[in-house]
């Protein structure tokens, strides 16, 4: 009786006969929320709580980069198995490996590099910089509060490295003088 009033209203404002029958089967063949919902059984009483995952921290293989050359064409620099040679000597780290988060970046005239990198069992990432690569410059690092997948390093100037999205946006600067 319900469902004629109700047939009569609707077609009295115009839906079509087709519109309404999809909307009676639907509400019939959908569920309602009370008929969904599962009756707790014993065993899901009795069973104990799911355990909380904690962070996983992936087992990474040992990273290989390809050769990034100089702008000037005069060096390169490789990563094998995590370990970073400048023109074929080891350089860093002195031993076990590193993963870079991004391939080394050349200063504009060829003659020193840096990267950002992560090592074995480290909170945070460092930016490395190897001020001349032509000597026997030791790498100079630098320990970062945070880097995004979207941080890049930019030169700007023969001394200081911007880490950030942007030259203009950095989230670490570093800067060092020669010493004699």
């Amino acid at each position: 009786m319900r469902q004629a009033l109700l047939e009569r209203e609707i077609i009295g404002m115009g839906v079509s006969n087709k519109s309404l029958w999809l909307a009676v089967a639907a509400t019939i063949v959908v569920p309602s929320k009370a008929r969904a919902r599962a009756q707790p059984t014993r065993s899901m009483i009795d069973a104990k709580p799911a355990q909380r995952q904690g962070r996983r921290r992936e087992t990474r293989v040992p990273q290989t980069l390809s050769r990034v050359t100089s702008p000037c064409g005069r060096h390169y620099v490789d990563v094998v198995a995590g370990v970073v040679f400048v023109d074929g000597r080891r350089v860093h780290p002195a031993s076990g490996g590193v993963f870079l988060l991004a391939p080394p970046s050349w200063r504009h005239d060829g003659q020193a590099v840096a990267w950002v990198e992560r090592q074995e069992g480290a909170a945070s990432p460092q930016l490395v910089i190897i001020p001349a690569v032509g000597g026997q410059a030791e790498p100079m690092p630098w320990t970062l509060p945070s880097v995004s997948p979207d941080d890049q390093i930019f030169w700007a100037g023969p001394r200081r490295v911007v880490v950030g999205p942007t030259l203009l946006v950095p989230r670490a600067v570093a800067s060092w003088t020669e010493s004699s």
